[in-house]
C-alpha cells in the first residue's frame, strides 16, 4: 500500500484502492522528517494521509517510521509538489492541507521558488473540497504576514486561533528556545472560485533572517 518514494506513473491515482479504503484525504508539503505528518496520522487513524517531500533521504526516513508504527494511514511521495499536485489529486479531493515552515528561500534570485503564493492559493482552492481547511505554520514574521494575505486573496476564509492538536519537531525544539511560532488556519468557503485580479505574486516579502 506505501509507495515510500516512489513517483506515481498515472494521471489521479486510486487513493481508495491504494488506501484499501474509502476515507478523507489529507495533504502535507514538505513534512522534512515526518514527526508531524506521523503523529498526525497515529491521531487521526479515520483519516489517510499524504506527504510529498522533495528530500529522498526524508522520504525513507518516515516511510520507516511509519512501517515501524503500524501507520497505514499514511503514504510518503517523493518529488516537487508544484509538479505532482495537478497528477495526484483531481478537484475537490482533499479534506486539508498541512503547509508547515516553508522554505524561506532569502536569496532575492530565489524568491520564485517560495511554495505559499497567489497561484499556489489558487490550485490549492480547486484540490480542496468545500469547508475543507488549510494548516500553515511558520517561523518567519513576514511569510506569515504575507502568506495569510495570499490565502485570503484567493478566497479562503481566516478560523478562529486554537492550540494545534500536533507540534512538529521543530515546535516542540522552540516551545523551549522561545522562538516564535506563526500559525493560522484558513477554510474553503462554500462559493466558486473566481480568478485573482490583482499583479501582487506573493513572493515579494523580505525579513531579516536569523543567523
Amino acid at each position: 500500500m506505501m509507495s515510500g518514494c516512489a513517483e506515481p506513473h498515472e494521471l489521479y491515482p486510486d487513493w481508495e484502492r491504494d488506501f484499501g479504503r474509502a476515507a478523507p484525504l489529507e495533504l502535507e508539503i514538505g513534512p522534512g522528517r515526518g514527526a508531524f505528518a506521523l503523529d498526525h496520522a497515529a491521531r487521526h487513524p479515520e483519516i489517510d494521509v499524504v506527504v510529498i517531500e522533495a528530500r529522498r533521504s526524508d522520504c525513507e526516513l518516515i516511510r520507516a517510521r511509519a512501517l515501524k508504527r503500524g501507520l497505514r494511514n499514511l503514504m510518503v511521495l517523493h518529488g516537487d509538489a508544484r509538479l505532482l499536485l495537478p497528477r495526484l489529486f483531481p478537484p475537490r479531493s482533499l479534506a486539508g492541507l498541512h503547509v508547515q515552515f516553508p522554505d524561506p528561500w532569502w536569496k532575492r534570485r530565489h524568491y520564485k521558488r517560495r511554495l505559499v503564493d497567489v497561484d499556489f492559493a489558487l490550485q490549492a482552492r480547486r484540490l480542496l473540497a468545500p469547508g475543507a481547511t488549510v494548516d500553515f505554520r511558520t517561523d518567519v514574521a513576514a511569510y506569515a504576514r504575507e502568506g495569510e494575505r495570499t490565502w485570503l486573496q484567493a478566497g479562503f476564509e481566516r478560523l478562529p486561533d486554537e492550540p494545534p492538536e500536533v507540534l512538529s519537531a521543530r515546535e516542540r525544539r522552540y516551545a523551549v528556545t522561545g522562538q516564535p511560532v506563526f500559525r493560522a488556519r484558513f477554510r474553503n468557503p462554500l462559493v466558486d472560485l473566481r480568478p485573482i485580479q490583482s499583479e501582487r505574486t506573493g513572493r515579494e516579502w523580505r525579513d531579516v533572517r536569523r543567523k
